[in-house]
């Protein structure tokens, strides 16, 4: 893979979501199927993550792409801070089943604001 521009904050957000998930860069790089040298790659900005990867982060930190992009301080803070927290050890199947879900509610929220706009 070679080196490709970087989106100034990404690598920043990246890491902050995943430490904020008390997930290691290996556990990260088994869900995003890849290695952990990429992941850590991924957050020093040293490469871009391709759109599948960033759908991924997206779906298991429960932030828009918009959000995992930003670089205001603002929405990286609320990202932070409304972040899940595991009490406990996480598995790939649980990194998973919350994207998954995170998807499933994201996905609805866009439906049901759609219908609104409709009435």
């Amino acid at each position: 893979m070679t080196t490709q521009a970087t989106v100034p904050g990404l690598g920043s957000n990246i890491r902050t979501l995943r430490e904020n998930m008390g997930l290691s860069q290996q556990l990260l790089a088994d869900y995003l199927g890849v290695s952990r040298g990429e992941v850590s790659y991924f957050e020093t900005e040293a490469r871009k993550p391709n759109l599948t990867i960033l759908r991924k982060l997206s779906d298991l930190f429960g932030v828009s792409l918009a959000d995992l992009l930003s670089t205001e301080p603002t929405i990286q803070a609320l990202n932070a801070a409304f972040a899940f927290r595991s009490a406990g050890p996480i598995s790939l199947v649980h990194l998973e089943q919350i994207a998954s879900f995170r998807r499933i509610v994201s996905n609805y929220v866009r439906l049901d604001n759609l219908l609104s706009r409709e009435d």
